[in-house]
């Protein structure tokens, strides 16, 4: 659904709030400006409380251009959770480790007799990278090591989940990113809003819109709770047995 059906869905036949007049002033009693700030603020609670607007094609936010000398990048700002990374010329992702896994650590950097001299220096030679982590505190992406010669110009590619790029707008009527089948979900969360923030209308509408908000913010809760379960790594081995129909004499 375009911007202006969701605008026309919310404010007709969820609100009533529209009316082809003859002649006369018009009597609305929610102006499509509120409307549109309600259906901008599902969508952006949506994603991200639902995490429901995956990535890996646009290349503004799911591409990194490696440079030399360069270990540590910025994320997009949209970025909610990075799922994976991979270089572009490979299949395989990265392998994803925690924060410190990416730094060089008193005791994790070698056994020789020459590590306990505080005069030494320590310097990692550049290499393909291997690893990655991220901070969403600072929103970076930390390699495990300086791109080689090799290396620089290729793209870490990501797979994220993300918030919308572009707020809804009646000028470009564009759609909402999140998948369709929560369009109507998003109608349900503006009418309900406008419903329940306007005092001078009948007290059981402003007890409907409550109830739509609410259960705008259950199905947000299901969504996450959803895509939770999908992405659940699969164990391999549990007692008595292998998982994936190999199982023990």
């Amino acid at each position: 659904m375009k911007t202006s059906e969701l605008i026309e869905h919310t404010t007709g036949p969820m609100l009533d709030d529209r009316a082809n007049l003859l002649e006369g002033a018009s009597d609305e009693l929610f102006a499509t400006s509120t409307v549109l700030r309600y259906l901008n603020d599902a969508q952006m609670k949506l994603c991200r409380e639902g995490l429901v607007l995956e990535d890996k094609k646009t290349a503004v936010v799911c591409e990194i251009t490696l440079v030399a000398g360069k270990q540590e990048y910025d994320l997009h700002p949209s970025i909610l959770i990075v799922k994976a990374a991979r270089l572009s010329d490979s299949d395989i992702d990265l392998a994803r480790v925690g924060y410190d896994d990416n730094r060089w650590l008193p005791g994790f950097i070698d056994s020789t007799p020459e590590h306990w001299d505080v005069n030494q220096i320590f310097v990692a030679e550049p290499s393909r990278p291997g690893r990655f982590s991220t901070d969403m505190g600072t929103r970076t992406i930390r390699l495990d090591c300086e791109p080689n010669t090799d290396s620089v110009g290729l793209k870490v590619k990501l797979s994220v989940i993300r918030l919308p790029l572009a707020p809804l707008s009646e000028e470009t009527d564009n759609e909402p990113e999140v998948p369709e089948q929560y369009h109507l979900d998003l109608c349900r969360f503006a009418a309900g809003s406008c419903l329940a923030g306007t005092a001078d209308i009948d007290a059981d509408l402003r007890s409907l819109g409550r109830s739509w908000v609410s259960e705008f913010n259950d199905m947000a809760t299901k969504a996450k709770r959803d895509k939770q379960r999908l992405h659940q790594p699969r164990p391999r081995f549990r007692f008595g047995g292998w998982v994936n129909d190999r199982q023990s004499g």
